[in-house]
This record gives structure tokens, sequence and C-alpha cells, in this order.
């Protein structure tokens, strides 16, 4: 789902355009067709999110240090209480078998030296916490939204070539005498218009960044129950 569903969401413009201004197109043979092309080109487009979403991933985890999860464990990061974190690396550190270094060692000593050891704990967690369905829903929509913000680019290309269309249409066939254009191509256009509002304005990494810290949350809570 998290491939797929950004991969329909960058089709739905062209193709609500391409419905509603060539009606003449469908037909059950040509509907047959039509969604034969459409699931073989949702696959090819959820390979591509799949893999901007992963270089997108790249350049922000360059940019924040690390993913939140390795932050959260470490003293340096006051996210989580002192308390609930040292429970979490307890617990963990006893699961795992991996040793975590004390408040002291950790705080007279830089930070990096020991982020290898978070980051695999982290592995060790998430290797182990497949089952956990909250678990699931939350790296799913994580994976939603990076794979959305890396074709995001491509998603307001093709609202502007959906944008294009309609008003190229409605010049062709309406001669923009806009009290004569029919109310679904009203509503199309401002369809067209919030998903091209949506790309510029709620796609971003702090998207990302928020959905990326509720996944930490949650798998780090999961420590209480290993």
């Amino acid at each position: 789902m998290a491939r797929v569903f950004p991969s329909i969401i960058l089709l739905c413009p062209f193709i609500l355009s391409i419905i509603i201004w060539y009606p003449q197109l469908i037909s059950i043979e040509s509907s047959l067709l039509f969604i034969f092309i459409f699931l073989v080109f949702t696959f090819f487009v959820a390979k591509i999110a799949r893999h901007l979403g992963h270089k997108k991933e790249e350049k922000l985890l360059n940019k924040w240090g690390g993913f939140p999860t390795e932050e959260y464990l470490s003293y340096f990061d006051d996210t989580i209480d002192e308390i609930t974190k040292a429970r979490y690396r307890t617990n963990l550190s006893n699961a795992s078998g991996i040793y975590f270094p004390s408040k002291e060692e950790e705080l007279n000593t830089d930070s990096e030296e020991y982020k290898s050891t978070f980051r695999s704990a982290i592995l060790w967690l998430i290797e182990n916490t497949r089952k956990n369905d909250i678990l699931l829903q939350d790296n799913i929509s994580y994976g939603f939204c990076r794979n959305l913000l890396g074709l995001k680019k491509i998603g307001i290309t093709i609202c502007f070539l959906s944008l294009v269309i309609n008003f190229f249409n409605i010049y062709i066939q309406y001669d923009f005498l806009y009290l004569e254009i029919p109310l679904k191509i009203w509503v199309t256009i401002l369809i067209v218009l919030g998903m091209l509002m949506g790309y510029i304005f709620y796609v971003n990494e702090k998207l990302v960044r928020a959905q990326s810290e509720a996944y930490a949350k949650t798998l780090l809570k999961c420590c209480e129950n290993i």
C-alpha cells in the first residue's frame, strides 16, 4: 500500500481529466484494456515510487543524522523522559544482548561512537516486532508519506498537465464561456487544483518527519513487551 497508493494518487488527475473530456473512449472493450494498462502502469510507477522514496530518505537521514529511533535512545535527546528511556534501553539490551553505554559513558563521549550500537539494537527490534499490527500501520504510513514525497515533482508536473488538458478543452469546446461549462468540469478542475496544492504545501519533509517520529515512538514502546 505504501507504494501503490502514491502511484494511484499520482495518476489520478490525468486519468480523471481524460475520462471527463473523452468519454467516447469508454466502452466495455476499451474499459478492459484501460484497466489492464492502468494496472501495469501503476505497478511500474510503484517501483519508481519506492526508488525515489528511498533516495529522498537517504537525503533526509543525512540531514537528520539518522532515524528518530536512534536519536530517542540517546541521552543527548530529550524527546522521551529519562526514566522511560532507561527502561527501554534496559529491556532492549537484555533481550538483544547488545551492550548499551551508561548515561555517564554516553554523555562524556562523542555520541557518534554509540550510533552504531543504537542502530544495531533498532534493527534487532524491528526484526522481532514484525507481527505487531499497530507498528505495521505506522510503518505503512511512513512509507506512504516518504514515497509520496519522492514523487512530488512528478505529481506537480502531472497536475499541471491535467490543468492544461482541461483548459485547452474548455477553450476548444466552450470558448471560455464559463456559464456554459458543465459542473463536472469545474469539479474536475477543483480536484486537480486541490491535489496540486496538496503536493506543494502538504507533501514535504515535515510530513515525513512527523510520520517517522510516530513510527519511532510506537517501535520503542514495543521494548515493554519483549
